[in-house]
């Protein structure tokens, strides 16, 4: 398996015709989604809500993603001496990928909206890339990738199936008191004797 995992991460980093873009993108693809979502924000005032979803998915994505590499200190390509970074980068574990997680989680997010898949689309393709330009930058291997995905599916599930459990909740718990006494006159009782 450590044989095919070395094999995908040099084909994907290998030299490229638009290495330059794919440096830039793994520098710059996360401000670009941030765009993306704030453009959602300014130019669907019906989606304000959910996009203030998206970002804090997006936040708390970082979050779990950053305390998970640095507890379980996976190393970077680079600190396993397989190449120099090609971006300035801090020697903290790379598994999973907090880009990765954040990008994907954005994108999963807002594919759940149906007058925001061309937004979408545009955030899964700029999440793919910028992923790409990170494993070809020698500061992710594609293991990390694939981490930081799986915790966007995880994330985004989440969010989606939250509201549902909530309402249930919500619903489990707003008796009319009316409701509550009928309930409690319905139980049966026990009676000593």
């Amino acid at each position: 398996m450590q044989a095919i995992h070395l094999a995908i991460f040099e084909a994907l980093r290998a030299e490229q015709v638009f290495t330059q873009a794919l440096l830039w993108l793994a520098r710059h693809g996360a401000t670009l989604g941030a765009a993306l979502v704030a453009w959602v924000i300014v130019r669907h005032p019906q989606e304000r809500i959910h996009a203030c979803a998206v970002v804090l998915a997006a936040l708390l994505a970082s979050a779990i993603a950053h305390a998970l590499a640095d507890s379980l200190g996976f190393v970077r390509p680079y600190m396993a001496g397989l190449g120099t970074p090609r971006i300035p980068h801090g020697a903290r574990g790379g598994l999973p990928s907090a880009h990765a997680s954040v990008m994907f989680t954005v994108a999963l997010l807002l594919w759940r909206r149906p007058n925001l898949r061309l937004t979408a689309l545009a955030a899964t393709l700029l999440a793919v890339l910028t992923s790409w330009g990170r494993i070809h930058a020698n500061v992710h291997f594609p293991i990390d990738i694939a981490a930081g995905l799986l915790l966007a599916v995880v994330l985004a599930t989440a969010v989606h199936l939250l509201p549902r459990g909530l309402s249930h909740l919500s619903r489990r718990t707003a008796r009319s008191p009316v409701q509550a006494l009928a309930l409690d006159d319905a139980a049966p009782t026990i009676r000593a004797g």
